[in-house]
């Protein structure tokens, strides 16, 4: 998959499942630029930043769609130069996350003039190993929502609309789950390829 065009490729999943370190991992397993949204730049005022909107969810679903346009725009560039990107976390989150917190507002229509990724794949893992990793990591309030049974079925549900191809990576450790994704990706845009016919 190396020697093919760059492709924007988006990692989507609950909290918990692991999306950041295969994010990361899968980059450097494809020699690809990692990206996450909200993005690096407000990884130190991000919680203020959200903190200041209060209970306003619309507010906030908007301060990501934001950070999803702008990484987004980053991230086709690099694409056009060659370079693959993985994303951790894009507009699928953004959008599936506010609907399942109550806002009522039609973000779909924002994503006309958003940069769209090549693929969105939806990494799940068993609800016990997603569990155990939330506690282990120490829970944000975030992280909490997801373990309602109704926020996390209207979370999932979106997310499945949302998404090209799931890759369950339940019993995987890194490596494993990196060459389940890899294999799942490849085997996507292998089958959307057109299909070079034999000379007769």
């Amino acid at each position: 998959m190396k020697n093919n065009p760059g492709r924007f490729i988006v990692l989507e999943g609950l909290d918990g499942v692991g999306k950041s370190t295969l994010a990361k991992d899968l980059a450097a397993h494809l020699d690809a630029q990692f990206m996450s949204t909200p993005g690096a730049a407000f990884s130190g005022i991000r919680n203020q930043v959200l903190d200041a909107f209060g209970n306003d969810q619309l507010a906030k679903a908007l301060f990501y769609t934001a950070t999803v346009s702008s990484e987004g725009i980053k991230a086709r560039a690099t694409v056009e130069q060659g370079r693959s990107v993985v994303m951790d976390r894009y507009w699928a989150s953004t959008v599936t996350y506010a609907k399942a917190r109550g806002v009522t507002a039609n973000l779909d229509a924002l994503a006309n003039g958003l940069a769209m990724p090549d693929i969105c794949v939806l990494i799940t893992l068993d609800e016990a190993t997603r569990l155990a990793r939330l506690r282990e990591r120490g829970m944000t309030p975030e992280d909490r929502e997801t373990i309602s049974a109704s926020f996390c079925q209207a979370v999932m549900k979106g997310l499945k609309g949302h998404s090209t191809i799931v890759v369950d990576i339940s019993g995987a450790d890194r490596a494993q789950a990196v060459t389940r994704a890899a294999a799942a990706i490849e085997a996507y845009f292998d089958q959307a390829s057109p299909k070079m016919e034999d000379p007769a």
